[in-house]
């Protein structure tokens, strides 16, 4: 096994796969599957590694490793376009059947008239989640909220002691058992727990929820999808995110918009120094996770690129991983797409917004972060909108945006859709033009919205 690890760490996600199958069905097989899991993500293998990660669940013997197990599955469904809403339903289930026996705390009397909120996240570190939530923990009303933070993770950036400084108080929990922490935060009086992690990072989030320190709990923001979990309460959205609300097992906690995007100082400055990049033939742009490019995905791009023989399409990943590029090739290289341009993760990737006429939103999973960043940066964005809430994020931020016209919803209309836009460049013009960055970072009416719901939990 450690062989194996080693060939992972080194960037040969084959190898070590080749490896870890003549090491299933030994002592500690969910260890092997767990490792599967990370093999498939290196590969970019969305379905590997949602079954990977099953068969670590299934195959594990204690129950705080089956919840993380089961947690990056949950996570891993949402990248698959089979992922309907009965199946996820199910699923759900399966995950809150793992709570059945867990220990609820006693709660502790209210010392403070203040509304005392606890944010709740895997780590405070910059980040796709903290983009949205970030104004939540630095422009409350002290005067009616004390908000406190909760890390899971020691790990610190510029982003992090922005957040020390800005909240009343920040804690560590990182050393600590989850039912330790519970303790501490139900110690420390906390009225509402909003968890950013959701079915992210294992789900250690939730397992320090499930003890229920506070009156009410409620996820999203740093989570797109109900949890399944009876300890969550409310899941914080809005009427276009959560109009299918069936698979939810929580209130909604429904906001006039589900999300304010607050760039960092990097973008703030990318944004200003941005100038448009001469290029002759029509640019797509697919900037988003590579797991997030399933096949209906790209047999729509093969589509777009043959109805017009001079564009190109840039594809950039998040992470730096030379073993997904490799393995992106050569998937365009099955589906015949050969005007395509292959970028691992980088620094610099500020300067493909200069290059893209339009970027073409992946499917059934789109992007958070990166579709509000390329709206941002004046960069306008094709979404095929779904019914499941992890499908709509895309579409909620392009309507806070103002510019429902880039929303479609069906394949063929995304298709039709790009090809119009490309051929009639005053069309694609006038939808940009649309853009509204100040109503897409308008944190100031987002923060004031979201705690007087809270107040009025009180």
């Amino acid at each position: 096994m450690e062989n194996a690890k080693k060939l992972l760490e080194a960037g040969k996600p084959r190898e070590a796969l080749e490896r870890l199958k003549k090491l299933l069905q030994t002592a500690e097989e969910w260890r092997v599957h767990e490792l599967i899991g990370a093999c498939f993500h290196d590969l970019c293998n969305a379905e590997g590694a949602a079954q990977a990660y099953f068969n670590a669940a299934m195959t594990d013997k204690f129950l705080r490793s089956q919840r993380a197990h089961f947690s990056n599955y949950l996570f891993a469904l949402h990248y698959l376009p089979q992922l309907n809403a009965p199946t996820l339903i199910h699923e759900l289930e399966i995950y809150n059947s793992l709570y059945r026996e867990a220990e609820i705390l006693p709660p502790v009397e209210k010392t403070s008239e203040k509304i005392s909120v606890a944010f709740i996240s895997p780590n405070f570190c910059d980040s796709s989640a903290a983009r949205f939530y970030e104004a939540l923990l630095t422009d409350y009303d002290r005067e009616k909220f004390s908000v406190t933070a909760w890390s899971l993770s020691k790990e610190e950036d510029y982003f992090t002691k922005k957040i020390r400084r800005n909240v009343d108080g920040y804690f560590e929990i990182a050393e600590i058992s989850f039912a330790e922490a519970a303790e501490k935060i139900r110690d420390a009086g906390t009225d509402i727990l909003i968890d950013l992690g959701g079915h992210t990072e294992g789900g250690s989030t939730l397992q320090i929820a499930a003890y229920k320190p506070a009156r009410f709990q409620m996820t999203g923001i740093g989570y797109f999808d109900s949890t399944g979990a009876d300890f969550i309460d409310y899941f914080i959205g809005d009427e276009f995110l959560t109009v299918h609300d069936e698979i939810f097992t929580e209130k909604i906690l429904q906001l006039k918009n589900a999300f304010a995007f607050r760039p960092n100082a990097r973008m703030i400055r990318e944004k200003n120094s941005r100038r448009a990049f001469p290029h002759k033939n029509f640019t797509f742009g697919s900037l988003n996770n590579f797991m997030k490019l399933s096949d209906d995905y790209l047999n729509a791009v093969k589509n777009i690129l043959d109805a017009l023989p001079d564009a190109k399409i840039i594809f950039r990943d998040t992470t730096p991983l030379k073993s997904r590029q490799v393995e992106l090739i050569e998937r365009l290289k099955s589906f015949g797409i050969e005007r395509a341009e292959v970028r691992r993760g980088e620094n610099n990737f500020f300067t493909d917004y200069s290059e893209i006429d339009l970027i073409l939103d992946t499917f059934p999973y789109p992007g958070g972060m990166m579709t509000a960043l390329a709206l941002y940066m004046g960069v306008p964005v094709l979404n095929l909108c779904g019914e499941l809430p992890h499908t709509r994020t895309g579409a909620d931020i392009l309507k806070i945006s103002g510019v429902d016209g880039l929303i479609v919803y069906n394949f063929d209309t995304y298709i039709k859709k790009a090809v119009e836009l490309a051929t009639n460049r005053a069309k694609l013009a006038a939808l940009t033009e649309k853009i509204s960055a100040d109503k897409l970072t308008d944190t100031k009416t987002f923060v004031e919205d979201f705690y007087k719901r809270l107040e009025l939990l009180i």
